[in-house]
């Protein structure tokens, strides 16, 4: 999305200096380096991608997502290493998500068959951000995917069987067979037949970013609210910092409300809506550095399916911004994200809303 990479501001910077080090050591010996990166969000100068630019070490393209659709930005975040290594997840090329922000995210190492779907996502990307680039009117084939949410592909994951599908938005980006990232987490969350967890910086159901004005959007909300009525138990942790949004609130409290009016199975047992809000802590020292200690994942579980994502939940960003989501199914990845999410569900720093 954007780069502050190589900052000494502060001492926890240095963790980003490292990646930022290594980038200039691969691009000097002679690895290929491309960089796809937001060109409208004026976030940052970019400066540490111009300056690999200049000097020959990386070839670097901006796509403005602005210009294509009428608003949006690149909230994409990952890395392919070789179409063979991956990294999907909730990190910024910022010191600060190596340090100062907590974040979540997959690596997948020499797995060809998922590094090369993600790279059709890279590919769409990089033709997106050629000079005077225009969204085709039907994406040529070699950019379509057959791995969708109907037919997920399959892969070896720590030596276990896996399925899996990375899914992506906006719809425009998205050639034939691409899992759009909302109907993704709508369907998972349709699946689901008993537990739902899900921890994500920001919540609402509406658009915070649009042009001609803002509207409810309630995609999500009503497939939570689904879910419940079902008798599944929906557990959300919803990041709380200096930059929340106040209207954030009364939407979860709105979403809790309903457990006590779902109907109940057996007698006894009934669908519930839990929401916590998480709060990192910080020190004196801490609170000077800007923009940090907070809960910045983006991911999902469910009984049998883990989500690993880029987007927060709100309309914006899966309707104009760009994102990806990574989505497997297997016991021993479900497993190993609820125990994350478990962890912090439990933790002094998750308080009852």
């Amino acid at each position: 999305m954007y780069w502050n990479l190589n900052s000494s501001d502060y001492e926890t910077a240095k963790y980003g200096r490292r990646v930022y080090e290594a980038l200039i050591r691969a691009g000097k010996r002679g690895v290929k380096i491309r960089i796809a990166q937001d060109g409208a969000s004026n976030l940052s100068e970019n400066e540490e991608s111009a300056y690999l630019a200049r000097e020959g070490l990386a070839e670097v393209r901006e796509i403005n997502v602005t210009r294509l659709i009428g608003s949006g930005i690149i909230h994409t975040k990952f890395i392919l290493s070789d179409i063979a290594t991956l990294y999907v997840g909730s990190a910024n090329m910022d010191w600060k998500s190596l340090s100062e922000v907590k974040e979540l995210g997959v690596v997948i190492e020499e797995c060809p068959c998922v590094a090369s779907d993600l790279y059709k996502i890279f590919a769409a990307y990089w033709k997106l951000g050629e000079n005077g680039s225009v969204i085709p009117d039907k994406w040529p084939i070699s950019y379509r995917t057959p791995f969708n949410f109907t037919t997920m592909a399959h892969m070896k994951l720590d030596g276990e069987p896996a399925e899996y599908f990375i899914s992506s938005s906006p719809g425009p980006f998205n050639p034939k067979g691409r899992e759009h990232d909302l109907t993704a987490i709508q369907k998972i969350i349709k699946s689901a037949r008993k537990s739902v967890c899900i921890s994500v910086m920001d919540y609402i159901p509406a658009t915070l970013y649009m042009k001609n004005g803002n509207r409810f959007w309630p995609e999500i909300d009503d497939a939570l609210r689904d879910a419940a009525y079902r008798g599944v138990h929906v557990r959300m942790l919803i990041s709380h910092w200096d930059h929340s949004r106040k209207e954030m609130l009364p939407f979860l409290k709105s979403l809790q409300t309903i457990t006590d009016g779902l109907p109940r199975y057996n007698g006894t047992e009934h669908g519930q809506i839990q929401v916590k809000i998480f709060t990192v802590p910080a020190n004196e020292q801490q609170k000077k550095i800007p923009f940090t200690r907070v809960n910045h994942a983006k991911y999902m579980v469910t009984e049998n399916i883990a989500y690993i994502g880029t987007s927060n939940w709100s309309g914006d960003y899966f309707i104009s911004t760009a994102g990806v989501g990574m989505v497997v199914r297997q016991d021993a990845a479900t497993k190993r994200l609820q125990s994350a999410f478990d962890r912090d569900w439990n933790s002094e720093y998750a308080k009852d809303i």
